[in-house]
């Protein structure tokens, strides 16, 4: 069984300025994950947390697109955790402004019971984890921005 995703963002940057930075973040992540160091975190009902080291795999796109493939499972033990399929696509919104969205599908695992766990006591673990992965992600994009920012005008004011 498939349960489909959409999340959107908001990003305050212009599209053609996102876009390189969105996939260098993404090959950051990708080979980040597969050293085991990207890990999905989502909360849990009583305000706990489940983490779950994770191996995403992108798929860039061709010149002049603007959407990247991405797979993420399950890195340690990938048949017990939900597999997500989709992509990132980024649109200009305004003048410097982008919407991100991720969309797809993940897959439960365990058949029945899979499906019976998802919709019950793991309700809405995956899509939060999902979330949580974008939110980050977007952190880290602006926050390379605001430092990169920082490091040319100190450059330019000749301060260290």
């Amino acid at each position: 069984m498939t349960s489909p995703v959409s999340i959107v963002r908001n990003v305050p940057l212009n599209r053609d300025a996102l876009a390189p930075l969105l996939r260098t973040q993404l090959e950051i992540l990708a080979e980040a994950s597969e050293r085991g160091a990207v890990a999905m975190a989502a909360r849990l009902p009583g305000n706990s947390r489940i983490t779950v080291p994770v191996r995403l795999s992108v798929s860039y796109p061709a010149p002049r697109k603007r959407d990247f493939g991405l797979t993420i499972a399950g890195r340690d033990t990938p048949a017990l955790y939900p597999r997500f399929t989709g992509h990132i696509d980024i649109a200009q919104t305004g003048a410097a402004a982008t919407s991100l969205t991720l969309s797809g599908a993940y897959q439960v695992p365990l058949g029945a019971l899979g499906r019976v766990i998802d919709a019950t006591v793991a309700r809405g673990i995956a899509p939060h984890g999902l979330e949580d992965l974008v939110d980050r992600l977007i952190a880290d994009l602006l926050a390379g921005v605001a430092h990169r920012s920082d490091v040319e005008y100190r450059a330019g004011r000749g301060i260290e």
